[in-house]
């Protein structure tokens, strides 16, 4: 057996996009991860350490074999029959299959099975070693990752995301000889371009990152951040101000710089004028800098931005970055000032000219529907009517505004401010905000009653409109990110309390759609099939098991907040002993009404009822019936849940002793109809018997 050692593959590329930086990092990982562990190098194939500048990609395994353990395979030749001819002579397929394994015929051994006997012979497979492997590993991997982006330089065949300019590939301390991009490995490395610039011999793999780190390179990518986070924290604290540090943003200048430095700047406090998003915007999408907030929360006049160098002369360093962020914010002052010339009202009427989807017109057409089923919905969520339709009027208008079309993730916020500074109620502006919640996940949800009935309105809207246009999500493409609406309807839903069922939704939607496209039933079933199959990934997202959610949904569905409200109740009813009987006596009491003839059973005769275990399980139910119903009116499913717990010796006692297929055909009736009663007043909750699936 070889030994184990460390295998440190270094891929030096002209400037790699920041964004891009972690995939990529990921894709040589996992793609040599995968295939050393099938060439049986390396243990885990998720073992692979990732590291990544704007330079270089890199990633380390330990204990990597230098080269493939010794096979013993056994290879099966020809029968008896066919390797021999009749006077004992070998065949030309005994003799084909002796060379196979570099063998005489007269050396092979014998097979014997109940089928016959057959040439055989077991054989020793040497081993290639990793500098044999390596290349086709990096190869293959390579060639997995290009794609879109990627890019062909001098007369390289190969592609990558931009042009490798250094190998390093070392095996513990020694080189591996491999070529790759036109490059013969080697065991050297570049540092930082100011502080550590030229070449940097890396003696072993394992001195990889102390190397890089002396040459003024932080390698790691997760060390970077940390690094950018501890410095913008700590320039914050002593400017007495605060710090939001957004992890994508961090992770974005961790993939712009190799050494960073973090200093702190101001900006002209009368930009203060303009509302603060459309300056935090400006100043991470355009600058990639970190703003900074008074500790009462409002933004302060300055930021922290992060060099890649660290300065003689910080001072100038920090001017240079002041000099460069002002006309970023003087932009979005600009565009403040030049959209508030125009009302929304007026912009609304824009929208006609901006595509929604071809069968269902244009945003304008789009927004009148919603006008119009924000009236039908506003009672479903407490809202006033008259609010709701005029945030509905207005809540795309901001689409056609010179911000949201340099800064697209401030729509609906800049509606708001708009909405605003033209006199619209604060009920309208804040609804124009919130009815884009939930963004993404994890995002709030909107807190306001015409919030709500918007964001339900405009979701509903594009996923009866997208299915019956006939674009569906197909796979993993969705287009119009229907998922994510589904979702967020969900959500909206059930955090409201609302009593909206989904079907009725449905239907409101489909009729507000009815000038636009025609929405068949079928489509609606296909709307509804597809929103109840995000609810179960909500549900379980809520600790919600498979089999509870099948069982509520069996019985009848009630609007979302009641639906999950079930499943909650049901999910700790289920694992209690009581909800095990139960569970178990309704699915029994399922399986004999499913053989009987007929659904329909009439009501209970008292006067049929024979045995003591039939008449004791009637008179419970009778006792609690009344009760449940109420529970189950005011949605106490707890209680009524708890109250149903009283069936469960009765119900146990009933089929120890009750024969209900009894040969008496009113009797059998009779105790037929006991189970139906049985069987409805638990299906109010939930059906039972499903939860032992």
């Amino acid at each position: 057996m070889s030994e184990r050692k460390d295998l440190l593959i270094e891929l030096g590329c002209e400037e790699l996009p920041a964004r891009l930086l972690e995939n990529q990092a990921r894709g040589l990982a996992e793609g040599l991860g995968k295939r050393l562990a099938e060439a049986g190098l390396i243990e885990d194939a998720a073992s692979g350490h990732r590291m990544a500048t704007p330079r270089r990609l890199a990633v380390r395994f330990p204990g990597v074999l230098e080269r493939q353990p010794d096979r013993e395979l056994e290879r099966k030749g020809p029968p008896e029959s066919q390797a021999f001819d009749d006077k004992g002579q070998p065949t030309r397929a005994a003799e084909g299959f002796a060379r196979s394994v570099g063998r005489s015929v007269e050396e092979m051994e014998r097979l014997e099975n109940e089928q016959g006997r057959w040439l055989y012979a077991r054989i020793t497979e040497a081993g290639r070693s990793l500098a044999e492997i390596l290349p086709e590993c990096l190869e293959a991997t390579v060639r997995e990752m290009a794609g879109a982006r990627s890019m062909r330089w001098s007369d390289r065949s190969q592609r990558f995301l931009r042009p490798v300019r250094w190998l390093l590939v070392l095996h513990g301390p020694t080189i591996v000889p491999i070529s790759a991009f036109g490059l013969e490995a080697d065991r050297l490395t570049h540092g930082h371009r100011i502080h550590g610039s030229g070449q940097h011999a890396v003696a072993t793999a394992s001195d990889y990152e102390s190397v890089l780190r002396q040459a003024y390179v932080l390698v790691d990518p997760a060390e970077r951040e940390q690094k950018i986070a501890e410095q913008v924290r700590a320039l914050a604290d002593q400017a007495g101000l605060e710090a939001h540090a957004p992890t994508e943003l961090l992770a974005e200048n961790a993939g712009l710089t190799e050494w960073p430095v973090a200093v702190i700047g101001d900006f002209d406090p009368a930009f203060l004028e303009v509302p603060a998003e459309a300056l935090i915007s400006s100043m991470q999408q355009h600058q990639k800098c970190f703003p900074l907030y008074q500790p009462t929360g409002e933004l302060a006049p300055r930021f922290v931005a992060i060099a890649n160098i660290e300065s003689r002369d910080p001072a100038a360093m920090v001017s240079g970055f002041e000099r460069v962020i002002r006309p970023r914010l003087a932009d979005a002052r600009f565009f403040w000032d030049q959209d508030r010339k125009t009302p929304l009202v007026e912009r609304a009427k824009r929208l006609d000219q901006v595509l929604f989807q071809e069968k269902l017109g244009s945003i304008g057409d789009k927004t009148r529907r919603l006008v119009g089923l924000a009236a039908e919905l506003a009672p479903f969520f407490d809202a006033e009517p008259e609010v709701a339709q005029r945030a509905a009027m207005l809540c795309k208008a901001d689409l056609v505004t010179e911000m949201v079309g340099e800064f697209p993730e401030l729509q609906g916020i800049m509606g708001m401010h708009y909405a605003r500074h033209d006199g619209e109620p604060a009920s309208v502006a804040d609804a124009i905000a919130s009815h884009y919640q939930p963004r993404q996940a994890g995002d709030s949800l909107p807190a306001d009653a015409a919030g709500r009935v918007v964001a339900v309105a405009d979701r509903l809207d594009s996923l009866v409109g997208i299915f019956a246009a006939g674009q569906k999500p197909k796979g993993s493409k969705d287009p119009f990110a229907l998922r994510r609406a589904a979702l967020g309807l969900l959500r909206v839903l059930d955090d409201s309390g609302s009593d909206l069922t989904l079907a009725k939704a449905i239907d409101l939607s489909s009729t507000a759609l009815a000038g636009q496209i025609e929405v068949s039933e079928s489509v609606k079933d296909e709307v509804l099939a597809f929103i109840l199959d995000r609810l179960k990934s909500h549900a379980a997202d809520q600790g919600i098991e498979t089999n509870c959610f099948h069982a509520v949904a069996a019985g009848r569905m009630g609007s979302v907040a009641d639906f999950l409200r079930r499943a909650q109740a049901i999910q700790a009813f289920a694992d209690r002993p009581e909800g095990v009987s139960l569970a178990a006596a309704n699915k029994r009491a399922s399986n004999i009404l499913k053989q009987a003839d007929g659904d329909v059973f009439g009501d209970v005769n008292e006067s049929l009822l024979k045995d003591s275990e039939e008449s004791a399980l009637f008179q419970t139910l009778l006792k609690l019936e009344t009760g449940l119903r109420k529970q189950l009116e005011g949605g106490e499913y707890e209680a009524a849940l708890g109250a149903l717990s009283e069936l469960r010796d009765p119900v146990d006692r009933f089929f120890d002793a009750v024969m209900v297929m009894a040969d008496d055909k009113d009797l059998r009736q009779n105790r037929l109809a006991l189970l139906a009663r049985l069987r409805g007043l638990i299906a109010d909750i939930a059906d039972l018997a499903r939860l032992g699936r």
